[in-house]
């Protein structure tokens, strides 16, 4: 049971990474200042270099990082649909698992199941109405306390 739960947090985190990379590359998200002290790489290995003294797997350079992680030329549209799919997924096989006999799923299980479902359907949604003009995004928790819910609103004017 615990395998088909990682598997859904893993397709959830896929989900929620082209999601904001979609509302980045549609400029929707709010960006703090750009910090004139600290360089994208200087940042880099601040989070991520004491990964480098573990043998296996191989460190990654940050080179490699910046060419996998950046979405340049791929449409918003592109990232969204592809977030709305993982999303999709990920709630056809909450479905799955929520549909077992009783007592295969805790408690506990059934509760995070279940907020899974409602953050996937919820972003599932909002992949849709992020490209309607007069709106922004925001971010919460009420669904799930570690994949946050995209809360679309109407700009004040």
């Amino acid at each position: 049971m615990e395998s088909y739960v990682l598997e859904l947090q893993m397709m959830m985190c896929k989900g929620l990474v082209r999601l904001l990379a979609g509302l980045d590359a549609a400029d929707r998200l709010k960006r703090p200042p750009r910090n004139t002290f600290t360089e994208e790489e200087q940042n880099f290995w601040q989070r991520f270099g004491v990964f480098h003294v573990c043998r296996h797997p191989p460190a990654l350079s940050y080179a490699d990082f910046a060419q996998h992680t950046r979405v340049d030329g791929v449409p918003p549209q592109q990232l969204l649909a592809a977030a709305a799919e993982c999303f999709k997924e990920v709630r056809g096989k909450v479905a799955g698992l929520l549909g077992l006999p009783p007592g295969i799923v805790s408690p506990e299980q059934f509760a995070d199941l279940t907020g899974m479902d409602k953050v996937a359907a919820a972003n599932a949604t909002a992949t849709r109405l992020v490209e309607m003009p007069g709106v922004c995004v925001d971010f919460d928790y009420k669904h799930h306390p570690v994949f946050a819910t995209v809360v679309i609103r109407r700009e004040k004017k």
